[in-house]
């Protein structure tokens, strides 16, 4: 049977099992799966529907973005600057995303598949605050279906406010009292539990399976006993696993007096079905505990340094054995969606962290972003490496630049010396979504247009949210010490 697409002359880094490197290599896609890799000569190209000829570039599977939260970026461009997790929090995410339109998510949702796609990204985690605002959830979903990327919408919710920290929250939302605060962020756990499952009905498994629906007790401590552990069912129910933010800065160090993963871990919460993101303050108990229970981490590490958060144990985690992702996060605590610029955060900050310039490996790092994030968000059958039988998501890198010579290393080139516009070629279920840094399904024009309907309608949130005054700041004459 003659393939649809085959891509030969290229070097294809197949991150499987032996960590193969093939030299002037082909794959042959039948339908959304590879039917063939190997070295050359070895693909049939005779009535290929396609034939891609990839010299000077790396063929390798697609970045799996293990937590971001996608429709945020409407709120960067300055509007986030300078602030710590509660502060940007409070006084920016939650009344910024309340303002959307059912128009915003789309505009936004489609502002951040372009970003993905051209930066490589074929799986995405999606954490999605106000899932509970179903306009907001269909209008980003049906952008997902639309645009073709591989995405896990994880329907967050919070339904717990801890009675010491309601102080803190109003010193914080009273630094900003023009801002439209949200008046009432929690949810009742039996509405979210009902909200979450008539989601998955509407949309698990959509678009040919590339759309996974999970439940997401959004913030460890903001969410009660009952709903962590009805999140838990639900997913249980569904074939699913779920995501919940862990020990992302000293707030969240410690529930009920132990500290967070002791206690998911008291209640039967944690286990091999659960991705746990950021994990900043973690000790080397709670690390001992992810192990055993072969929880799954992602190690957004840029959001955690724009946010002054702190820096993951990641290189510990890794030496004992936990499978650890990467998360661009929110794209307004990071500032871009961009898989290769986080990878080389990925790697300095263990070095500097630990003090160790050997902390963790270029190779590992290209591991997180692709077969191990692959195996923490359970899709390490379809995705994540170059073999026959899975999916054919990847993506090739032109190595025909200058950062990018001389090159001895792969991984070192990709980690150390890329900066993101390399990706030449996105693919996705075997289509392909981006060949030349040209969009297939954006035509120049449509391209131009949405970025100008992106910066409308972020104008529109902004005063929607009462939020001119963060706007209107500007330069900044001094630094903060």
């Amino acid at each position: 049977m003659a393939h649809e697409l085959v891509v030969t002359n290229t070097t294809i880094l197949t991150m499987d099992p032996d960590r193969r490197v093939i030299e002037r290599g082909s794959v042959a896609i039948s339908g959304d799966r590879f039917a063939a890799v190997g070295g050359a000569g070895s693909v049939d190209e005779a009535g290929a529907g396609r034939v891609i000829d990839a010299g000077g570039k790396v063929l390798m599977p697609g970045f799996v973005n293990a937590h971001t939260h996608a429709i945020h970026n409407l709120l960067r461009g300055g509007l986030s600057d300078d602030r710590v997790l509660y502060d940007w929090l409070l006084n920016v995410l939650y009344p910024g995303v309340l303002a959307y339109t059912a128009e915003d998510a789309k505009v936004a949702a489609r502002l951040f598949c372009l970003e993905a796609i051209r930066a490589g990204i074929t799986t995405v985690v999606d954490n999605a605050d106000y899932g509970r605002i179903d306009y907001l959830a269909d209008a980003t979903i049906e952008v997902y279906k639309e645009m073709g990327l591989r995405a896990i919408y994880a329907r967050m919710f919070s339904d717990y406010t801890p009675p010491e920290l309601i102080p803190y929250i109003e010193a914080i939302e009273g630094k900003e009292p023009e801002v439209h605060h949200d008046p009432s962020p929690m949810e009742e756990t039996g509405a979210a539990m009902e909200s979450m499952s008539r989601l998955i009905q509407r949309h698990h498994g959509a678009a040919g399976g590339r759309i996974q629906i999970w439940p997401s007790p959004g913030i460890a401590i903001f969410t009660s006993k009952e709903g962590l552990l009805g999140a838990k069912e639900l997913a249980r129910k569904n074939g699913t696993m779920f995501t919940i933010h862990v020990a992302e800065s000293r707030f969240d160090a410690m529930q009920h007096g132990v500290s967070g993963v002791e206690y998911l871990a008291s209640i039967g919460f944690l286990g091999p079905e659960v991705l746990c993101g950021h994990c900043v303050q973690l000790d080397d108990n709670d690390i001992r505990m992810f192990r055993v229970l072969d929880v799954k981490m992602s190690n957004n590490v840029v959001s955690n340094m724009f946010l002054a958060s702190g820096i993951a144990p990641v290189a510990k985690l890794v030496l004992a054995g936990v499978t650890v992702g990467i998360g661009t996060d929110d794209c307004n605590c990071n500032g871009s969606v961009n898989m290769l610029s986080d990878m080389k955060f990925a790697a300095l900050a263990q070095k500097v962290k630990y003090g160790n310039s050997a902390a963790i490996t270029a190779e590992k790092v290209v591991e997180m972003a692709t077969i191990d994030g692959a195996r923490a968000v359970g899709l390490q059958r379809d995705t994540g490496s170059i073999e026959v039988g899975k999916k054919a998501d990847f993506i090739l890198v032109d190595m025909n630049h200058a950062q990018a010579v001389p090159r001895y290393s792969i991984p070192s080139v990709l980690v150390y010396q890329c900066y993101g516009n390399e990706v030449d070629t996105t693919v996705i279920d075997g289509q392909v979504l981006m060949e030349g840094r040209r969009m297939t399904g954006l035509n120049a024009e449509e391209e131009a247009e949405l970025l100008i309907a992106a910066q409308r309608a972020s104008e529109g949130v902004v005063e929607r949210a009462g939020m001119q005054r963060i706007r209107d700041r500007g330069w900044k004459s001094f630094v903060a010490v």
